[in-house]
């Protein structure tokens, strides 16, 4: 009796765990409620890439509660087509090397500012992305030039890519 009565519960709890729904994994469908918050968020941030002009460097290169690249001597702009070819491989980078994962929201939704500069003789380029609300002051000035302040950045990364051995280096987030 005491047998079946062990077998009747280990069968229940099997039924149990079988009948609950996994973790939502990489590579699986999303559920209707993460589909409908990551609408929200692509309506809600102004996703995009912008090469700044020289003019940005007044202040030197300033970026968001972050280090900056250290060793600068001089500054140079990334022309729009570098800079829409970077940003391809840039968003492929990040996904590849899974810093796409300490992101709370798909790089795709940060303002990417890309500022060239140099260092040691070598041609660098430093993108500061950005989490800023559409139609808010600072995606019109981060269009332009480095934020005064951060304050209405909702979060911050960036990260460098040396032009002369083609790779990405120094991944930073706050």
């Amino acid at each position: 009796m005491q047998w079946i009565v062990i077998w009747c519960r280990l069968l229940l709890l099997t039924l149990i765990v079988l009948s609950v729904e996994p973790p939502n994994v990489r590579g699986q469908p999303a559920t209707p409620e993460m589909l409908r918050a990551r609408k929200l968020a692509a309506r809600r941030y102004a996703g995009m890439a912008v090469s700044l002009p020289l003019s940005a460097f007044a202040n030197g290169l300033r970026v968001c509660s972050r280090e900056t690249p250290s060793g600068i001597a001089g500054y140079w702009q990334v022309t729009p087509k570098a800079m829409e070819a970077l940003d391809a491989e840039l968003l492929v980078h990040l996904r590849k090397s899974g810093l796409d994962k300490r992101l709370p929201f798909s790089a795709k939704l940060y303002l990417r500012q890309y500022a060239g500069f140099v260092r040691d003789g070598t041609r660098f380029i430093y993108v500061n992305a950005l989490l800023v609300e559409k139609g808010k002051p600072l995606v019109d000035v981060a269009q332009k030039k480095f934020p005064q302040s951060c304050a209405e950045a909702s979060g911050s990364w960036g990260i460098q890519y040396d032009t002369q051995a083609k790779q990405f280096v120094g991944f930073t987030a706050r």
